[in-house]
């Protein structure tokens, strides 16, 4: 029973130190590569007067559009929340998502419960729901310009290779999203199996949507992803002057955002820098040399995750002062 709980405290500190060890070892391993006066010079050649407000604009559309698709979400399930209120809180829980992707989304169910009165396993599972969303979101841009990567054959599609694996991965993605599809609304209404999942509050999200909703709402968040994010970043790439191609910059970039989401690094530093650098600096079309460009690349990274934590963090400091004083009191 002790080693148990030793091994339990054991694990939560791993758990707390390995994104601060993931981040600190990513920077260490770029600033040996790229010398951090290149990555200075590059940052301090940008007009930040233009460069800030294309971010923030970005950053409150999307974040406008996100609060949409949420009470949309809720009113699906049969939880009607107006959109004023529910800005509030989903602004609050920027202030989480600063530290962690999962945990800002997950305060939003918190603050559903703890004002709303909507137990927090039903709140729960449209966070979760929207999740799973966003992930299909992604991977719906990937599935459309997967085949524009260059190594990518549909008449060598079954051979093995780095961009044929990812391809192959992308498509068996979509056939699980099916079958997740088919087992929850063919499957599970008609079997006396699987009782704890019928009962599951948390799952109740993927009971209740309608199959055609699940792309409706993929593709609303399709439409958000690419005017607030693709297009915006895209902007921001030029006025930095980095110079890609179009086509594979949409083609890219839900890869990086797929990877900075993940909650292995602090406020998904490092992981997305080392995303950027990995994914575009192949098809750039700038004439520096290699290291300018990875400078240059690594310093955008930079500086657009600090304006949009800085967006995050003025969203979400106005956001909570619209929540009401009741929902932090303790309760018994």
């Amino acid at each position: 029973m002790v080693n148990s709980k030793f091994n339990v405290k054991i694990g939560r500190v791993f758990q707390r130190l390995l994104p601060w060890v993931v981040t600190i070892g990513i920077f260490t391993f770029l600033f040996h590569q790229i010398p951090i006066t290149k990555v200075y010079e590059a940052a301090a050649h940008v007009n930040l007067w233009i460069l800030a407000p294309v971010i923030f604009f970005g950053f409150i559309m999307y974040f406008l559009w996100d609060v949409l698709v949420f009470t949309f979400l809720f009113k699906e399930v049969g939880t009607k929340v107006p959109y004023p209120e529910m800005l509030a809180i989903r602004g609050a829980a920027h202030l989480l998502t600063i530290v962690n992707y999962f945990a800002g989304a997950g305060s939003v169910a918190i603050l559903m419960n703890r004002w709303k009165k909507i137990p927090i396993s039903r709140a729960g599972s449209v966070v979760v729901f929207k999740l799973f969303l966003e992930y299909y979101m992604i991977l719906a841009l990937c599935l459309l310009t997967a085949f524009h990567i260059p190594g990518i054959d549909l008449e060598l599609f079954f051979t093995n290779s780095e961009e044929g694996n990812f391809v192959k991965l992308i498509v068996l993605s979509w056939t699980d999203f099916l079958a997740i599809l088919l087992f929850f609304h063919l499957v599970l209404p008609h079997t006396n199996h699987f009782k704890w999942i019928k009962s599951s509050s948390i799952l109740s999200a993927f009971r209740d949507v309608q199959p055609p909703k699940y792309f409706l709402f993929i593709l609303v968040q399709v439409i958000g992803f690419f005017l607030f994010d693709i297009l915006v970043v895209f902007l921001a790439f030029k006025i930095f002057g980095l110079n890609i191609p179009f086509l594979f910059f949409i083609v890219f970039f839900p890869i990086v955002r797929l990877i900075e989401a993940l909650p292995i690094s602090v406020m998904g530093l490092g992981t997305s820098q080392m995303a950027m650098i990995w994914l575009f600096t192949p098809f750039m079309d700038n004439i520096n040399s290699k290291s300018a460009l990875t400078a240059s690349i690594l310093a955008f990274s930079l500086l657009f995750t600090i304006f949009s934590n800085l967006g995050r963090l003025f969203v979400g400091a106005i956001s909570i002062r619209f929540l009401p004083e009741s929902i932090w009191k303790l309760t018994k």
